[in-house]
């Protein structure tokens, strides 16, 4: 109940709330003076046929008659006196059964429930908040994000327009708060100034207002920007944001160190000021066949072994993990660490045939570019004409 006046003023807020309370009030008052009418014309007729109930008794009878309850104690004898309990009867079964529900739940049950919806999606965090993730936009890549935040135990908070959907996140689990990504004013609601990331996933066109926002407030978060587009990428930077990371050409470089023919050679995948986490397969080395303990790989190139990926499944490092040729080691180490393991495990394939990519797109053909980059001839069928940029690397046709 002490939650009560706070859900009332919070109703009362808006315009059209306050006319709904208002149209209620006026239905009370008019279900009041039918009341009122119904029992004056109650004692009429009573005192025609000689009974006499006192003004409370009145009341009763019509309260009693409108809502179908019909306890009986009370009665008209003449035909008039029946008529009038019929009519009270019906203008009960339509103001009492009917429109006072519906007026209800339309004028206040409903901005109530309205009203709980929107203090399960907030439109300001609290001030107090620091040190969080703020995310921009719901996609693939921001669901696995927030999974990863959650489970690592960082704060974040996802900015949705629609409050509708912000209440159903907000059910699913989800932090979330209700808001405009092109409005500065949510940006300071967020608290973006106490942030220590934010993440901008949308179109190139949103991401770059995104940015220009969250500095026009604050220069202290990190701006983490996708971008589909090349000249995205500067037109990111000026914008702001300190990391633009290009997906399309990541997976290509990704699938283009899976592709057969590529050299073992390890490929460095990420930085950690001096550490460096790289990708190295393990097909054609004399690794094949051995495991961790047995392999001497700490000894021979001085790396760590994290695990390995292997058909899409990772594997966690451990003494007895065997490596197979469809192995994949994601290494760590240093500049020198991994270059000693290129040194002595890296194994060049000769190629002669080319790496057949199905698909032309953003993915594709950043795959091309890759294998292009590793020395490894490729083609591309794609079925949209407008796609072909190199008709010597193309093929147009149905890969079906």
């Amino acid at each position: 109940m002490k939650f009560l006046p706070a859900q009332l003023t919070h109703i009362l807020q808006r315009g059209p709330r306050r006319r709904n309370v208002r149209l209620l009030i006026r239905f009370g008052f008019i279900l009041l003076a039918m009341m009122t009418a119904y029992s004056v014309i109650f004692h009429v007729l009573m005192e025609l046929e000689g009974q006499h109930h006192s003004w409370l008794s009145g009341f009763y009878w019509v309260l009693v008659v409108m809502s179908t309850l019909g306890f009986g104690d009370i009665t008209f004898h003449s035909d008039l006196g029946r008529l009038f309990s019929m009519i009270v009867v019906l203008s009960g079964l339509i103001f009492l059964l009917v429109l006072l529900p519906f007026t209800f739940i339309e004028f206040f049950y409903a901005p109530w429930m309205e009203a709980q919806a929107t203090k399960r999606a907030p439109r300001r965090m609290p001030e107090d908040m620091r040190d969080h993730v703020v995310i921009t936009s719901l996609d693939p890549v921001t669901t696995v994000l927030m999974h990863k935040l959650s489970q690592y135990g960082y704060k974040y908070v996802l900015i949705v327009p629609n409050p509708d959907d912000a209440v159903r996140l907000h059910d699913a689990g989800v932090k979330v708060m209700v808001g405009d990504t092109d409005d500065p004013e949510t940006y300071r609601n967020v608290h973006v100034e106490n942030a220590c990331l934010v993440v901008a996933t949308g179109t190139d066109v949103t991401n770059t207002n995104i940015a220009f926002t969250t500095r026009q407030i604050s220069d202290k978060p990190m701006i983490v920007a996708t971008a589909k587009d090349i000249p995205s990428v500067e037109i990111l930077a000026m914008a702001g944001a300190n990391k633009v990371l290009r997906l399309d050409e990541m997976l290509g470089q990704f699938l283009a160190r899976r592709a057969d023919g590529a050299s073992t050679r390890a490929h460095v995948v990420g930085e950690f000021g001096p550490l460096l986490i790289a990708e190295a397969t393990a097909g054609g080395t004399d690794l094949v066949g051995k495991t961790l303990k047995t392999s001497d790989l700490r000894e021979r190139a001085r790396v760590i072994v994290v695990g390995g990926w292997e058909r899409g499944a990772f594997r966690r490092a451990s003494p007895d993990m065997e490596i197979t040729s469809n192995l994949v080691l994601l290494l760590a180490g240093s500049k020198e660490q991994i270059d000693q393991f290129n040194h002595v495990f890296k194994v060049e394939h000769a190629v002669t045939n080319p790496v057949v990519i199905i698909g032309g797109g953003r993915v594709g053909r950043a795959t091309g570019a890759a294998l292009s980059r590793l020395g490894v001839d490729y083609r591309i069928i794609e079925k949209v004409q407008d796609r072909v940029t190199d008709p010597d690397r193309v093929i147009v046709g149905d890969a079906a």
